[in-house]
Order: C-alpha cells, then sequence, then structure tokens
C-alpha cells in the first residue's frame, strides 16, 4: 500500500478544488439560459445552435490540446486555461446577438478541451501514482460545483439579481480559487524521451480502443441534456416555476455527486462490466421518465435515476484510456 504525505495529500484536495471551480464556472449560467434566450430574441433553433457552438469548440480543441499541453505542461495548462474558461462566462450576460453568444460558447469550448485533457491527465497520473482508483471521487468534485452552482442560482433568481450582477459578483471568486488549486497542483512531467517517442510514433488504434473512447459520448450527451435543457424544457415548455426548475436541477447534480463520491468503491465491488450495464440502464429509464413528465415528484426520480446513470461512464473511461 502507498503511502501519501502531507504534500501529496494537498495535491489531492488542489485537484478537487480545481474541479469545483471549472464546473461552478460552467454551470452559474446554465439555469440562466431561458433568460438569454428570451433578452436575445433567440428561436429554438436558434438556441440549440448557439448551444451547439460549444461542444464543438470541445471537439475542435481536442485536436489542439495535446500539442499545446506538451509546450507547456499539465499544471500551467490548469493555470492559464483554467482562468480563462472561467473568465469567459462573464461576457454571455453581455450578449446581444445569437452570433456573439455562439462565439463565446465556441472559444469557452475550445479552452474546455484544454482544462479538461490536464486536469484529467494529472488524475490519472495521481491513480498511477498512488495505486488505487481516485477518478470517479474526483470526478464528483465537478458534480459538487453544479450542485453549489444550481443552489445559488435557485437562490439569486428567487431574490430577483440579475444574471449580470450574479456573474460580476461570483465569477472573480472562483477564478480566484481557481488560481489558488491550479498552483497547488502537482508538476508531472514526461521525459524528453518519452514526448519524442510519442511524437514519432503514430499507430492505427484498434476497434477495442476506439469503442472506449465512443463509450463516454453517450453520457456526456445525457448530462449536456439534463444540465443545458432542464431550465428551457421544464419551465418554458412543461410550465413548471423557477424553484421547482432549480429543485430538479439540484437533484440531478445531488445524484451525480453521490455516485461519483462512492464510484470508485462501486467498480472495485462489483467490476467494470456490471457498473456500465447498470449504469446504461438506469440513464435510459430514468431519461424516459424525465422527458415525460411535467410534475415536480416525477422529474426529480428521473433527474436520479440519469444522475445515478452516467455518473461513473466518463471518469471509468478517462481511467481506462
Amino acid at each position: 500500500m502507498v503511502v501519501i504525505n502531507k504534500d501529496q495529500i494537498n495535491q489531492v484536495v488542489a485537484l478537487r478544488l480545481f474541479f469545483v471551480t471549472q464546473s461552478l464556472g460552467l454551470s452559474l449560467w446554465l439555469l440562466r439560459i431561458p433568460e438569454v434566450k428570451s433578452t436575445i430574441g433567440l428561436t429554438l433553433i436558434d438556441l440549440s445552435m448557439a448551444l451547439f457552438m460549444q461542444p464543438l469548440g470541445v471537439l475542435v480543441g481536442f485536436f489542439i490540446a495535446p500539442n499545446l499541453i506538451k509546450l507547456i505542461g499539465n499544471k500551467k495548462s490548469c493555470l492559464y486555461f483554467g482562468a480563462l474558461f472561467i473568465s469567459s462566462f462573464i461576457l454571455i450576460p453581455i450578449a446581444q446577438t445569437f452570433t456573439f453568444l455562439s462565439i463565446i460558447l465556441f472559444i469557452s469550448g475550445m479552452i474546455c478541451a484544454v482544462v479538461e485533457v490536464s486536469m484529467n491527465a494529472i488524475a490519472a497520473q495521481m491513480e498511477e501514482q498512488f495505486k488505487m482508483r481516485m477518478m470517479s471521487r474526483f470526478h464528483a468534485f465537478w458534480s459538487i460545483g453544479a450542485l453549489i452552482s444550481g443552489c445559488i442560482v435557485t437562490l439569486l433568481s428567487s431574490l430577483k439579481i440579475s444574471f449580470l450582477l450574479q456573474q460580476i459578483l461570483i465569477i472573480p471568486l472562483i477564478l480566484l480559487m481557481a488560481i489558488v488549486a491550479a498552483n497547488s497542483l502537482p508538476n508531472y512531467n514526461y521525459s524528453n524521451e518519452y514526448l519524442k517517442q510519442k511524437t514519432l510514433n503514430f499507430f492505427k488504434p484498434p476497434l477495442s480502443l476506439i469503442i472506449l473512447c465512443i463509450t463516454p459520448f453517450g453520457a456526456l450527451l445525457l448530462e449536456g441534456a439534463l444540465m443545458e435543457w432542464t431550465a428551457v424544457l421544464k419551465r418554458d415548455y412543461q410550465n413548471l416555476t423557477d424553484l421547482k426548475v432549480g429543485i430538479i436541477f439540484c437533484t440531478f447534480t445531488l445524484s451525480m455527486t453521490l455516485f461519483r463520491f462512492y464510484g470508485d468503491q462501486i467498480i472495485n465491488n462489483f467490476g467494470i462490466n456490471w457498473t456500465i450495464s447498470v449504469s446504461i440502464t438506469s440513464s435510459f429509464f430514468g431519461m424516459i421518465l424525465f422527458a415525460q413528465s411535467n410534475t415536480l415528484l416525477f422529474s426529480i426520480i428521473g433527474a436520479t435515476l440519469v444522475g445515478a446513470g452516467i455518473a461513473n461512464i466518463y471518469p471509468l473511461t478517462m481511467t481506462l484510456t
């Protein structure tokens, strides 16, 4: 069993805090999406196109990230791009056109890709160093950030605090926490020989690796659907109040948090195949219930099942890759 010293514990705590800050920065605007839609005068198709720009930016960013991270390292990548990612969301309340909103989301997506690669790489390196599963618990802190943001936005909305004022008040605090956390991260560096080998040796990925890389897409699609569309679907089309929408969103993030927090233990006890099978089943039936229900109770049950189902698929894939 590997003994973890105080400095290493502090590094683990720092990475957990960094996960929280990145999720907080992103999630603060999700329950405000209907306000942005109304302010700009977007149709549902316009909103869909604008929101699509962020995952498109992420996809583009994934092609840029490896060479960029190779130049500056994972720690500096988290510091620079983590700060930029959080800062980008202070611009959303001032967006007055579809084009401006789309550009912000596309750029934030590209930045997000770099941060995602770096912080998950550090998490994977910690797993290797400490010889234990840690990835799901790291992602639990991402979900904690989303849960905190849901509570904050629900409270501020009930107090009639504007979206712009919300971002001005909270984004600088999150930014400060992210900088402190990133500065405390370990500085894992690969040797020059290893980097040279990785640069020169290209290979055709086997089918099993391709399937492994595709697997988390479904989980990410469901997570994005719940986080980005809950407010629009439940408020604008199923006529639930802002408070009820906030409760549903927080229930989803709480479920995801709990199952990620204990995810490493679940995987160790029941195995990878069982975990993935149960996760997919829970996500499938939960999403059907969530989409079809226009009541608070059944929406909560559906959101809980989806949160539990998708919780460990993406972290598990990060460990295996």
